[in-house]
């Protein structure tokens, strides 16, 4: 079982989007983006993990709307491996589907323009599969 808080990494090709929870799950929050050809990546969420209190890793999992895998899926779980060198906290994979639109829309709704929205949207999209995950453990009784 994923213990609490936890740190939630929305991982893309280029950026990774960084949210956190409070030890109860009750509140998510986006907090960071990260550059993945910033070979320190790693490193930087460990930090991140340190100073927020993280006791394990939410990485959302991009998958088909089939619920297949691709080459995003694969990269991802790469990126995952990767991190686990430097990040030794649990890791746990939460489907990503939609988080991104929800994301966006949740943003605009907020009324945010074009440009503050994808400022915030790697960032809040990882809070998007963060809320997903604590409400997928909490349908399972944990």
């Amino acid at each position: 079982m994923a213990e609490l808080p936890a740190l939630a990494l929305d991982i893309g090709m280029k950026r990774i989007g960084v949210a956190v929870c409070d030890s109860l799950g009750l509140a998510c929050r986006g907090v960071r983006c990260l550059y993945r050809n910033d070979r320190i990546w790693p490193q930087q969420v460990q930090q991140l993990a340190c100073k927020y209190g993280s006791r394990s890793l939410v990485i959302g999992l991009p998958r088909n709307m089939d619920g297949s895998e691709g080459k995003q899926a694969d990269d991802c779980r790469q990126a995952a491996r990767e991190l686990a060198a430097y990040c030794p906290l649990p890791q746990y994979f939460q489907d990503e589907r939609l988080s991104t639109w929800t994301a966006r829309e949740r943003l605009f709704a907020q009324g945010l323009n074009e440009k503050k929205v994808r400022e915030r949207l790697d960032q809040t999209a990882a809070a998007v599969i963060l809320e997903d995950f604590i409400a997928t453990l909490r349908r399972h009784g944990h």
